[in-house]
Order: C-alpha cells, then structure tokens, then sequence
C-alpha cells in the first residue's frame, strides 16, 4: 500500500465515479480500476460497491476512506512543512481567523496579502478560539488572527490593531436616535450575549463586570452570530456589542439596525496574529503586519 493507492480511494469517495476519479489523479481508468481492485484483495475487503445507481462507498470502505484522508493530509503537512523550509512561499499559508472577524475582515485580508506576496496560497480556518488554539498546537494553521493579549507560553502574539465595541440596537430601541453613550449608560440588562464559544462573550462580561447584565431576557435566547442576533434585536429583544468592522455589513443585512458609539476606548479589543515561536513563515507575518498597520482597515487604531 502507497499514497497513490490512498489518493485513488479517495479521490473514488469523492467523486463516486471512476472515471473522473481517474481524471483527477491524472491516471487511466483501467490503471485505477486495476489497482483499486488490486488493494481490495490485499485488504481482504470491498471498499466500493458498483451498482446501477453508480459507485456507493461500503461501510468498510468508508472507515478506510477517513483513515486514508488522514494519511494524505498528514503526508501534504510533511511536505508543507519541508518547503516552509526551504522555500517559505511554496507552502500555502493557513491561517485561522475566529469567527467574530471572518465574515467582516476576509476581503480585506486577502487583500492584504496579495499586496505583499501575489503569488502566495492562503487556505483560511474559521474557527472558534480555544479551536484555533488547538489546531496552532497540532500545526494544521500556521497562525490565528485573534483577540489579544496571549500569554501562551511558546506562541508570540504581534497585534495590529484596536477595534473599538459600538452598542447596537434596532430603530425601535429608545436609543436608536443616539450616536454616541457614556459607558455607565449601557443598558447592560438587556444585552444579549453570543453563545458561550465566542471570546467575545466573556470579552463582554469582562467589560460589563455586573451580575446584572441581560438580566431582562430570556436565558434561553440562542445566538451564534451577529446576523442571527440583529434580527433578535429587531424583534425588540435586547441590544448587543459588536465590533466596529461588522457594522457595514450587518447594516446592509438588517436596515433596521443603529450603531452607537461608546466614549472613550475601554470597550474595544486589540486584535492581532497569533503564531508559534521559531515559525519559518515569521517574516511574511511580519510583513502582513506592516501591510496592514500602513493600510488599515477603516474604524480602528493601529497598534505599534
């Protein structure tokens, strides 16, 4: 058994047709077919059924399917991680980016990127933090655009900018005509939270620091983002903190929605790369810092 045996069962899983499985692996049918046919003998089982409906994967198929997928992902990391080495552009860059950043930053990160190093491969991970904290530690992402600060030890965190917190609320809300609150004006009974995944929540709790906050609303008012909870607040529940990049956005989704300014820059967060300490791609990071700390995105304060 040989990686290539790994890639044509995989590549059958994916398609469930022999012959533009062939097609992707760049192989003739028959030579597939032929080797396929070849591992199933060693194995000792049938990995796919051929039926008139097309190619179905059986059961055992499928549990070697996962296992193979594995494989190749881990043999693609070996050699990612050489060619970091040897040549830091080869590789794809993956960076991960949780998910209170993603929808409102993506663009212009990629951006970004291009402005530094064209030719350069980006494969991006939404993902909550404590998952990118995991995916950092088992190398899957190169590095993690997050919230900050980061004590870990062994992992570097270079921030780039403040993205101050603005209080939303929909029209109907007795401060929808407000453009800008004082900090102890927050109506903070009626906040509602997202869903216990988000650092923002507990970034939020932070900042509230009373036992009171969303104390008017229902306990059981469910919201994994920002979108989902702007038509919450539209139904007359409550109001939230959000970032300041998602304003555009969630304004062009939900017209209904007003942004108030907080005074002052208490509620924010400083947003910035997480990356493991003696990582090889270090000085594209850097240079995607400076890329963004001399073209940042509108709304926030850059950070030396």
């Amino acid at each position: 058994m040989n990686l290539r045996d790994l890639e044509y069962v995989a590549a059958i899983d994916r398609y469930r047709n022999f012959g533009r499985a062939a097609e992707a692996c760049n192989v003739s049918q028959p030579s597939l077919s032929s080797q396929v046919k070849k591992l199933e003998e060693r194995l000792g089982v049938e990995l796919f059924a051929r039926t008139n409906a097309g190619v179905q994967t059986t059961d055992a198929g499928t549990r070697i399917v996962t296992t193979a997928k594995e494989v190749l992902r881990s043999a693609q990391r070996i050699t990612d991680t050489a060619a970091e080495y040897h040549d830091p552009l080869a590789a794809p860059l993956r960076i991960g980016v949780i998910p209170t950043l993603a929808p409102f930053t993506l663009p212009y990160l990629s951006g970004s990127i291009t402005q530094i190093a064209q030719d350069l491969k980006v494969i991006y991970r939404e993902q909550p933090t404590n998952v990118l904290w995991s995916e950092l530690e088992g190398r899957v992402i190169d590095v993690a655009l997050m919230s900050g600060p980061v004590t870990a030890t062994g992992f570097r965190f270079t921030p780039i900018f403040r993205e101050p917190l603005v209080l939303m609320v929909s029209q109907k809300h007795r401060l929808a005509n407000a453009t800008s609150i004082d900090a102890t004006d927050i109506p903070i009974e009626e906040l509602l939270l997202l869903s216990e995944e988000h650092c923002l929540r507990e970034d939020t709790l932070a900042l509230c620091q009373d036992k009171n906050l969303g104390i008017d609303l229902s306990d059981q008012i469910l919201a994994t983002n920002f979108l989902t909870m702007s038509h919450y607040l539209a139904e007359g529940i409550g109001c939230s903190l959000v970032p300041n990049l998602s304003r555009a956005i969630l304004k062009c989704a939900n017209p209904d929605m007003r942004f108030i300014e907080i005074d002052g820059d208490t509620y924010g967060r400083d947003i910035g790369f997480v990356s493991r300490q003696g990582c090889p791609r270090e000085h594209i990071l850097m240079a995607l810092c400076d890329q963004i700390r001399a073209h940042p995105p509108q709304g926030v304060t850059v950070l030396a």
